[in-house]
């Protein structure tokens, strides 16, 4: 394994180097781990979600302050003009001279006692909207990861192609210095040693191609990642030794019950809306609130002729609001708020459907993964054999370079299948992690 480690170094190294940027970046080993790290420090992502979590935190302390009381003042100066007075019958006018300098200050202060049971509701409804937002929040830390480890694998399938081309464009340059040797001896023609070489090139094509595609994505990775677009990553190469436990079906519903944040969410979503119906029912209890307030004004207008005096009144008491329009508007809302529960329940029980589904097709294609393994290994076994003994019947001309040829892609084919086998092993572990949950 540590040989194979090297060996992934060396082939970044020299075959992303055709690329004119990876000249100068240096390669660095990055375990899928720390992979996660970055991604959960630097997604832009997350930092929207976690700005989303930080206003529903917000909101419950703005719902709080339905407790506190509301006080207001007010201070006005100006000109009073003078008061115009006329008869009931106004056939008679006369005017009343009133102090024209005004001055006025006021404080209110008002507190609700009983609103039933609205501003304790709204609390509550704040505080599941922030859960809500704390469940979305893992929901795309999940969501990040996964294209993280999609993105990576897909970084380490293609590393793995381009040692399989590698290896057999060695082969076939060694197969060409034999081919040459035969030819010297008059044994083949060249029609063998174009032939020959027409492989080679595509293979060295390939490779290039690869070398591409490996740096396209490890700058979409390193966007993610919040790492500078020329950095060259290496996956780490004991990924493929990870252990995977045998688990069944049962224990996997039973987990993704527990922990699968969309299923959070749904149940979140019904107490939310079946507290918005108690905010909704409260509009049909009256208000009751105590007041206070104090008023200290100049002139004093309710006497003929005004006096040009401050003077100072305060009160303070009881309040009794009542809506009479909720009588008609009230059975309205709450039947809409009732509505809005239903939707919520029919939601969660849908997402329980969705969360059935992707758990049980997850666990079969991590199943299917595993047989892949094990029968594309036992393929690639039977392949280098073929290959072996065509390779050999050919220097011994009882084998045309058709059928070494054959026998050359189909062990090709055989390495590409065993390697896009292990990688997909590993994905869909991690999808099968994401649809339980635990991710």
């Amino acid at each position: 394994m540590k040989a194979f480690h090297k060996t992934l170094l060396i082939i970044l190294m020299t075959g992303a180097a055709s690329a004119s940027y990876s000249q100068e970046a240096q390669p660095r080993i990055l375990t899928l781990a720390h992979a996660f790290e970055l991604a959960a420090q630097n997604s832009e992502q997350l930092k929207i979600a976690a700005k989303n979590t930080e206003l529903a935190h917000q909101k419950i302390d703005i719902a709080k302050l339905g407790h506190l009381p509301n006080i207001a003042t007010a201070l006005n100066y100006g000109y009073l003009s003078n008061s115009q007075i006329w008869e009931p019958s106004f056939d008679k006018h006369r005017t009343a001279p009133v102090p024209h300098n005004l001055t006025q200050f006021s404080v209110q202060a008002s507190e609700t006692i009983f609103r039933g049971g609205e501003v304790a509701n709204n609390i509550k409804k704040a505080s599941l909207e922030e859960q809500v937002a704390l469940l979305n929040q893992d929901k795309n830390g999940e969501d990040i990861k996964f294209l993280v480890a999609a993105k990576y694998l897909d970084i380490y399938k293609l590393i793995h192609q381009r040692r399989v081309f590698e290896n057999n464009t060695k082969l076939a340059q060694e197969r060409l210095k034999n081919i040459l040797t035969l030819q010297k001896q008059g044994l083949v023609t060249n029609n063998d040693v174009l032939r020959t070489q027409l492989i080679i090139s595509d293979l060295e094509l390939a490779i290039r191609k690869t070398d591409d595609n490996i740096n396209i994505l490890t700058q979409q990775l390193n966007v993610v990642l919040g790492l500078g677009l020329n950095e060259q990553l290496v996956p780490d190469s004991t990924l493929l030794t990870l252990p995977f436990k045998n688990v069944t079906i049962t224990q996997l519903m039973a987990t993704s019950y527990a922990n699968n944040k969309d299923l959070k969410t749904a149940a979140k979503e019904i107490e939310i809306a079946k507290t918005n119906l108690k905010i909704i029912s409260a509009d049909r209890y009256p208000e009751v609130s105590l007041f206070t307030s104090n008023n200290f004004q100049r002139p004093y207008t309710n006497s003929l002729p005004a006096m040009d005096i401050y003077y100072n009144i305060w009160l303070a008491g009881v309040s009794i609001k009542y809506n009479l329009s909720s009588i008609y508007q009230s059975p309205r809302k709450v039947k809409a708020g009732k509505i809005q529960v239903e939707q919520t329940v029919a939601k969660e029980t849908l997402q329980k459907q969705n969360v059935e589904l992707s758990v049980n097709a997850a666990f079969i294609k991590y199943k299917e993964a595993k047989d892949e393994l094990t029968t594309y290994t036992d393929d690639l076994k039977s392949a280098e054999e073929n290959y072996r003994i065509v390779e050999k019947k050919y220097f011994n001309q009882l084998a045309l370079l058709t059928d070494i040829i054959d026998a050359a892609n189909t062990k090709i084919e055989a390495e590409l299948k065993v390697s896009n086998a292990q990688i997909n092993m590993v994905y869909t572990h991690y999808q099968l992690q994401k649809s339980i949950g635990l991710l």
